[in-house]
């Protein structure tokens, strides 16, 4: 199963922005467009998701699951 992370981080924390870029590709993440990410492991993704919302950031967490 597939998760993905859609994120949204104010443009004047640009050290938070790099920081996550570099755990998702760290990680194995694959960028699916500008701010959403696919991986397998939702408990990375959480504690991703947890860090940008804890920065002052927005963070989603979607199961990936094709319809057509």
């Amino acid at each position: 199963m597939s998760y993905l992370l859609s994120f949204d981080i104010p443009r004047n924390f640009s050290t938070l922005r790099v920081r996550v870029f570099r755990e998702l590709r760290r990680n194995g993440a694959k960028k699916v467009h500008h701010s959403l990410w696919k991986h397998e492991n939702l408990n990375f993704l959480i504690s991703l998701a947890s860090l940008i919302k804890q920065k002052g950031g927005q963070a989603i967490i979607l199961e990936e699951k094709m319809i057509f």
